[in-house]
């Protein structure tokens, strides 16, 4: 995982969700991760809200999101095939619920 770089600073995932900023890294070079990290599962809820609100007129990339309990995950390919990390690490979260 590393820092993006070279992303626009108006990308949708890189936006503040509810007040949070989300801490975002790259994997396989082109792939962007999203993570926000609220204080409670209903801050997340509202957080997947906003996002939805600010992309309702925008055209967005393909992108797999995912909630559990207090975190908000984006997860964008960009074209690249998926990486199966991504989701075992989900399904190992959604485990420890």
């Amino acid at each position: 995982m590393s820092e993006p770089k070279g992303m626009h600073p108006e990308n949708v995932f890189l936006r503040n969700l509810n007040g949070v900023a989300p801490q975002a890294s790259t994997i396989n070079e082109s792939q962007l991760i999203s993570i926000y990290i609220y204080s409670s599962s209903q801050g997340a809820i509202d957080g997947a809200k906003d996002f939805e609100n600010k992309i309702s007129t925008a055209g967005v990339v393909p992108h797999s999101r995912y909630l559990v309990e207090n975190i908000l995950l984006f997860y964008v390919p960009e074209g690249s095939q998926k990486d199966e990390r991504i989701y075992l690490v989900i399904e190992e979260m959604k485990s420890l619920q």
